[in-house]
């Protein structure tokens, strides 16, 4: 087994001696169902071809067809993406959605990249694997460096295979291709949403925290902006290059649009927003960045995971003894999830006119996401990562068993 994902498959070992029921379930989820590793090439505008490699995991079948994004990342290899696959699998169960967890990626730095070069990567992608991505079987997303845009193009790459079944094979796209505007800065919102559900039950009043960001990408941004919305003092934000950072708050939107045009004015290094005293640290920027030797140098009582797998397996236990709460990825970050599958329902059913009340049913499926962890909280010792996974390999291990895979 890979490291990355060895790491993250070992949390499940607590869970099993929580509930040792779920012992068959966590031994079916230590390996992914399917990995898919293939190499693209692209007309460079200088005439050249390059190729890059790419992946698709298909994780997990229990519940439908897989779901997962699809990144451009310079540091994108097939331990990152089974890794991502499990947890977007862990995070389907918990919300209860008709989805199995899957991840793509394409290595490449995406700055390199013209628009050009861009939109070729992303046709060339949904081309090199229309044999799996399909409404039913495979749904694609944007992820880390990619846009409703990217989706777009991942969609014509699909389309001589598929084609006008192509459109539901892929979420995040563009308004006038099917998608949702609910779609567009879930993630960020998402987190802020449940921080208000679960306000008290975590001791945390979202309407009076200050809180610190690391990441100021679209989900650390919007996640910021909601806070700040609804009365929380965003006092420092970073990104790969410095901080930023004011004792009496930010102005959000000043921030983006100075992002934006390359005008931040850092006055620290960027991981000093690690060490920020706050009631909230927010990660929304890359994963692994807190580790077992980092974690005295926090000095927040709560840390949101809105990345994936931002929090190390070996940090769980000192953020425990340190009495930091943490808001696990697969709880905290599933509000883009949520609102894609509004979207992929939307397609399934002739159109978003189908549906109903969208903003009520993204608010119903997080809700209820929030409470199911609530409710096992108790069982783990106050912890809501293990409560997450708790509850969702109990969804997984109820269809498993349905299934007649082993018995109940």
């Amino acid at each position: 087994m890979s490291d990355l994902l060895e790491l993250a498959v070992r949390r499940l070992e607590r869970i099993v001696e929580i509930d040792e029921e779920l012992a068959n379930v966590c031994r079916l989820l230590k390996l992914p169902a399917e990995l898919i590793e293939r190499e693209l090439s692209i007309s460079r505008d200088d005439g050249k071809t390059s190729f890059m490699r790419a992946w698709r995991c298909r994780y997990n079948t229990l519940k439908g067809p897989t779901k997962g994004g699809v990144r451009f990342s310079a540091s994108a290899d097939p331990d990152e993406v089974n890794r991502l696959a499990f947890l977007m699998t862990l995070k389907c169960a918990l919300l209860d959605l008709p989805f199995g967890g899957a991840k793509g990626a394409i290595r490449i730095d995406p700055d390199t990249l013209s628009d050009d070069e861009r939109r070729q990567l992303a046709i060339a992608y949904g081309e090199l694997f229309s044999d799996t991505l399909r409404a039913d079987n495979d749904i694609a997303a944007p992820d880390v460096a990619t846009t409703p845009h990217d989706m777009e193009n991942i969609v014509k790459g699909l389309e001589p295979a598929h084609n006008s079944g192509s459109v539901g094979a892929v979420t995040g796209k563009p308004l006038d291709m099917g998608g949702l505007s609910i779609r567009e800065g879930a993630t960020g919102r998402g987190a802020v949403f449940l921080l208000r559900t679960l306000g008290e039950e975590l001791g945390i009043d979202i309407s009076s925290a200050r809180i610190a960001v690391q990441g100021m990408g679209k989900a650390g941004l919007e996640f910021a902006q909601d806070a700040a919305d609804a009365g929380a003092m965003i006092i420092a934000m970073s990104d790969s290059s410095g901080t930023i950072s004011n004792a009496d708050g930010l102005d959000i939107e000043k921030v983006a649009k100075q992002k934006a045009a390359g005008k931040l004015n850092y006055n620290a290094s960027s991981d000093d927003v690690l060490r920020a005293d706050v009631d909230i640290l927010c990660l929304a920027a890359m994963s692994d960045v807190i580790k077992a030797d980092n974690v005295d140098n926090l000095s927040c009582r709560m840390i949101v995971e809105i990345a994936n797998a931002a929090i190390t397996a070996d940090a769980d236990a000192a953020l425990a003894e340190k009495g930091i709460i943490v808001g696990p990825d697969i709880l905290f970050n599933a509000g883009g999830v949520a609102a894609s599958h509004l979207e992929w329902l939307a397609f399934r059913k002739g159109g978003e006119d189908k549906l109903g009340d969208i903003q009520a049913m993204w608010e119903d499926r997080l809700s209820a996401a929030a409470g199911s962890v609530s409710s096992t909280v108790h069982e783990c010792g106050g912890s809501w990562r293990e409560a997450a996974l708790l509850y969702a390999l109990r969804d997984l291990n109820a269809v498993a068993v349905g299934q007649g895979l082993f018995e109940s």
